[in-house]
């Protein structure tokens, strides 16, 4: 066991870091990663193929990421790819667990070094990253299997705890850093003391130097943001809450809101209603556009590619940083680095089974279920069809709105009438998520997620061992980027697209007309 006096002689000097080929050997690197790589690619190739469920897919998904559901025209493909999810997901999840637990004896003994728990920590990290969003595709399957569902969430607890204790020593903002205060770098680096190779228990609930790492909160917040959120998905009642007490309740508002000038607008005309509700457009677009970008399938690749690569960087960059003193050890191929490769041949002859031995059996033990859209939360069960609402005309025919202050300015009696329009935020969400400013919008919130995962990621690939903390400051930029972007394309362009768009002459004179007759019909009475 390391003594404190130890520890804080290490943290001034650094140590030498010890190859270990069990936990930072070439082919047990190479097994995590594999297996990462191709759990999601494996859940890629599902969703741009279209071999998913389609309560799995909203508006987004359909509408702006042109993904189709296809699996009834190929249920042979689709069986054949969530067997492989599944059978991947549960490697994952078991290896993630194992790993971590594996990190726990070594850092209670102080054997551990700082470069050996980052490679522990960050493998575990990439598993649970890769299993939650092959969750995603097999939700379908797991609640039809609710006893699968059952040890898989509590597979998922134990890691998701694990992960949570296992960040605490790298809060630290001296953690992983190179050089030492008191190191002489010119000794050979073979022999070089580094921060890589103090002991981890030395940071066990301990800052030292410089204190708190400003970026420590971000990887907390990720870590609880997508477990609830992927938990939470793999029930109904979750989803049906979030709907009642955050989604809808939003909706409601946000067009309730609109419909104020925009009936103010078709009442009596004046410019000044439709600038305040073109004005009103510039704030909610972009919020509606992330709030269903984040409800969708291509929302949960995103979380799980980031997180992927994001791993990659913690394991490899420290690697190649420590092979001048490691690289004897861990370089060479020996018991403890070919299991693990050999060991990635058994979910291969498992799906071999699965794909060939049993294709002439019935399919019956499918594994996908068809589920109510209304239960789904999806974009289209919440926002009913997606075709555009319809109104009376003066003579009694029907009529189909093109513009949202048309859509959102009409007479409360035309809704009532027709029953597809009898909710405001129905109506304004069907209007909004069938327009091309919309899809602008989201492609603009990709753009950005894109834009700054390169250079968060770029920033971490150069400044692992040497300056930390910064994270927080690109991912704020990002936030105001996709701001500002979005309110400025919705300004531009919002007046020109059927969001923001006056009605015609034809339509505001049938509005005025009708809106001047309901004022006649009490008194004429």
């Amino acid at each position: 066991m390391v003594t404190t006096q130890e520890c804080l002689r290490y943290l001034q000097t650094g140590a030498v870091t010890k190859g270990d080929a069990d936990i930072s050997g070439k082919g047990v690197i190479l097994a995590f990663l594999i297996s990462a790589y191709v759990s999601f690619t494996a859940v890629l190739v599902a969703y741009v193929t279209g071999m998913l469920e389609d309560e799995l897919l909203t508006t987004v998904d359909r509408r702006i990421m042109r993904i189709k559901s296809r699996k009834d025209k190929h249920p042979r493909i689709h069986e054949i790819i969530q067997h492989i999810v599944l059978l991947l997901s549960d490697q994952q999840i078991v290896t993630g667990i194992a790993i971590m637990a594996a990190g726990f004896v070594g850092l209670r003994g102080g054997q551990m070094s700082v470069y050996h728990y980052q490679i522990v920590l960050y493998l575990a990290w990439l598993s649970s990253s890769v299993h939650l969003s092959a969750l995603t595709l097999l939700r379908p399957f797991l609640n039809k299997h609710q006893g699968l569902r059952a040890w898989r969430l509590l597979g998922m607890i134990v890691l998701f705890f694990m992960l949570i204790v296992g960040l605490v020593p790298t809060v630290s903002y001296d953690w992983g850093t190179i050089y030492s205060p008191e190191a002489d770098t010119s000794l050979p680096d073979t022999i070089q003391p580094t921060g890589w190779g103090i002991p981890a228990i030395c940071f066990w609930g301990k800052t030292y130097g410089d204190g708190f790492n400003d970026d420590a909160p971000i990887g907390y917040l990720i870590l609880i943001f997508s477990y609830v959120w992927k938990m939470g998905d793999l029930f109904v009642s979750p989803r049906n809450l979030y709907n009642r007490t955050i989604r809808r309740p939003l909706e409601n508002f946000i067009a309730k809101t609109l419909s104020v000038f925009a009936r103010r607008y078709m009442q009596d005309g004046n410019a000044l209603w439709l600038w305040c509700f073109q004005g009103l457009l510039v704030i909610w677009i972009p919020l509606v556009a992330f709030m269903e970008a984040m409800a969708s399938f291509s929302a949960s690749l995103w979380l799980s590619a980031l997180g992927l690569v994001f791993g990659t960087i913690q394991i490899v960059i420290p690697r190649y940083q420590n092979l001048a003193q490691t690289a004897a050890q861990e370089s060479k191929w020996g018991f403890g680095q070919l299991v693990p490769l050999v060991l990635l041949v058994q979910p291969i002859g498992a799906i071999s089974e699965h794909a060939w031995i049993r294709q002439g059996e019935t399919t019956e033990s499918n594994i996908s279920e068809p589920v109510r859209r209304q239960t789904t939360g999806s974009s289209t069960s919440d926002h009913g069809p997606e075709s555009e609402p319809l109104v009376d005309d003066r003579d009694g025919h029907l009529i189909t709105p093109r513009r949202l202050v048309e859509v959102l300015g009409q007479r409360q009696a035309s809704c009532e009438m027709h029953a597809e329009i009898a909710s405001r935020s129905t109506v304004f969400m069907n209007t909004v998520l069938s327009s091309r400013l919309f899809g602008s919008v989201v492609a603009i919130l990709h753009i950005t997620i894109l834009g700054a995962a390169c250079v968060i990621l770029s920033f971490d690939a150069q400044s692992i061992g040497y300056e930390r903390g910064q994270n927080w400051t690109y991912a704020l930029i990002a936030i105001g980027v996709y701001a500002s972007a979005s309110w400025l394309a919705v300004l531009i362009f919002g007046p020109y697209s059927r969001l923001g768009r006056k009605p015609s002459r034809r339509r505001a004179t049938l509005q005025h007309e009708t809106h001047g007759l309901q004022k006649l019909t009490p008194s004429s009475s």
